[in-house]
């Protein structure tokens, strides 16, 4: 296995080349559509042979293959960076003017002009050049046609830019079954041309707006620079922009411009949400349970995601994960897999019970919390095997956690937050540095998939060791499991239970609502698995009275 950046890079040059492939089969279709003559069909194949085999079209190619490189230099960097914590409109507004995002703005704008350049090419447009010999002067007239191509370009360019990496939030989404490449690009296909050309009706309309109202601006800077004359008519009037047709045109070449991003993002996202197998044990490759650690990182995703598979699918690589260390004879393997599910997951807990709490956490809370329950000792019966269970054994497990005392600077740090965020609360600077509405659950939820995936992986490998786990390696950490996961349950309950819900965790995005509702679905489905795969059983585990009450709606299939 490559280290953390060869496999996203990798998999990055993989995406590229398809979608240079994808690129050129539009470029080829286009050609064809544009130069069709049904009543000669012969010259109609003949004309759009030559210029596919001609010099203009590799041109295009090596465009085509500098903007896909580009384009996943972008998305490689944001792909592999943190999600932005955009908590308040101050930091929003900051992070818009920022170093990155100036030059992937100049970069996407780039990319606008000449790939409108390029389309308008392959259509043998009359409106690919600036410049054209006046017919009533002497000297150079400016087609100012050309000119409204190429700022559209530019213009759509930095529209997406804004739509989806300023006002959007860039998250790789990785399908619940992966399928064939080709079958989900057939799935995608029909989807990428209708989104396309339905996007490009908006941004067409702003642009041409714009023109109508302060064209002449940049038509006069043109033709001072290039010392050109105007001698039709202006297009910064609307009849004249109308009756020109020329925003027909750049509907057309944005749409292709759409369909030609869209259909990279496809590409991206199929190739670089492939499963991976990671090895169970090994000295020299990434193992899953340090992909595991890599959390927000992109192997941490891909071991997430083959934490799941194996779970579900793979009884060989489960059989590795049941065997005991040699020698020592020790479950290394569990111990290790488990620590950095659990580290997973407690932390989204955290995290989750800071939204609930605001930040807050009482020390009741705290001591009612069942996820530090010490399981009460109690022998497991001959039906379930147990590697070594013994008093000593569960006295090991309780991780006591020993609370610190606060110090006059602790104290200080909180006085000072508490006035800070009293100045907050002021109308006028609420409104610039007062916390968006569900803008942290939000970002919180945005890295969730991670977390349904262990959660089903832990589920699955536990009812799997029912028959597969002859030393009851997995059996012995039910309790944390099944403790841990309905905790997580009920963080996420404390969020959609009615006359709980605060108004900051109102969702209006519609990404994070499905991953809300998937992340819900992922949990109750785990929880579901070990309760009813050890539902004989279930009274013979060391759970805490709390434990098992909370269980009690999932044995009795009530909990929907």
């Amino acid at each position: 296995m490559e280290p953390k950046s060869e496999i996203f890079s990798q998999r990055l040059i993989v995406a590229v080349l398809w979608n240079i492939c994808l690129q050129t089969l539009l470029a080829v279709v286009l050609v064809l559509v544009i130069q069709v003559d049904l009543l000669h069909p012969w010259t109609w194949v003949t004309s759009t042979i030559q210029d596919i085999l001609g010099w203009k079209m590799v041109l295009n190619i090596i465009l085509l293959a500098l903007v896909s490189f580009f384009q996943a230099y972008v998305y490689g960097n944001y792909y592999m960076m943190p999600l932005p914590k955009y908590f308040t409109r101050f930091s929003m507004f900051i992070n818009m003017f920022s170093v990155q995002n100036i030059i992937f703005s100049i970069l996407y704008a780039l990319s606008g002009y000449f790939t409108m350049s390029l389309y308008s090419s392959l259509a043998k447009s009359t409106f690919n050049v600036l410049k054209k010999q006046c017919e009533h002067y002497e000297g150079q007239c400016l087609v100012e046609q050309s000119l409204f191509l190429q700022f559209g370009g530019m213009w759509m360019g930095l529209y997406y830019f804004l739509n989806v990496h300023i006002f959007g939030t860039a998250i790789l989404m990785f399908p619940h079954i992966y399928q064939d490449k080709f079958q989900q690009i057939k799935l995608a296909i029909s989807n990428i041309f209708s989104i396309g050309f339905k996007s490009s009706i908006a941004p067409v309309l702003y642009f041409s707006i714009f023109y109508f109202l302060w064209g002449s601006k940049p038509r006069n800077v043109v033709s001072d620079v290039y010392s050109l004359y105007l001698e039709d008519p202006p297009l910064d009037n609307l009849l004249n922009l109308i009756s020109s047709g020329i925003w027909i045109g750049l509907w057309f070449y944005t749409s292709l411009f759409f369909v030609s991003i869209y259909t990279m993002r496809t590409i991206f996202n199929i190739v670089l949400t492939e499963p991976m197998k990671f090895p169970i044990e090994s000295d020299s490759s990434l193992t899953l349970y340090n992909a595991l650690a890599q959390r927000s990182q992109f192997n941490g995703y891909l071991g997430a995601q083959d934490l799941r598979i194996m779970a579900m699918t793979d009884p060989l690589r489960r059989q590795l994960i049941f065997t005991l260390s040699q020698p020592g004879g020790h479950p290394r393997n569990w111990n290790n897999l488990l620590d950095n599910c659990l580290s997973l997951l407690k932390c989204f807990i955290k995290e989750l019970d800071n939204i609930n709490g605001d930040g807050k956490t009482t020390e009741n809370e705290i001591k009612n919390n069942i996820l530090n329950v010490t399981p009460y000792v109690r022998m497991y019966s001959s039906n379930l095997r147990n590697m070594a269970q013994s008093p000593e054994l569960l006295e090991l497990k309780d991780h006591n956690k020993n609370k610190i005392e606060d110090t006059f600077t602790d104290v200080a740090k909180e006085e000072f937050y508490v006035f800070l965020n009293k100045i907050c609360q002021k109308p006028g600077i609420n409104y610039f540095f007062g916390e968006l509405a569900d803008t942290r659950l939000k970002y919180l939820l945005m890295q969730a998939q991670p977390v349904m995936w262990t959660c089903e992986g832990l589920a699955f490998i536990a009812a799997a060791s029912l028959k597969e786990d002859n030393y009851g390696i997995v059996q012995t950490d039910l309790p944390i499991i099944l403790s841990t996961l309905v905790n997580l349950k009920q963080s996420i309950d404390k969020l959609t239970k009615p006359g709980l819900i605060h108004r900051k965790h109102i969702l209006n995005d519609i990404v994070a609502i499905k991953i809300k509702t998937a992340l819900i679905s992922a949990v109750k489905r785990s929880i579901y698995k070990i309760v009813i795969t050890f539902s004989k059983y279930i009274h013979e585990i060391p759970l805490d009275t709390d434990l098992q009450i909370a269980i009690q709606s999932f044995l009795l299939c009530k909990e929907a």
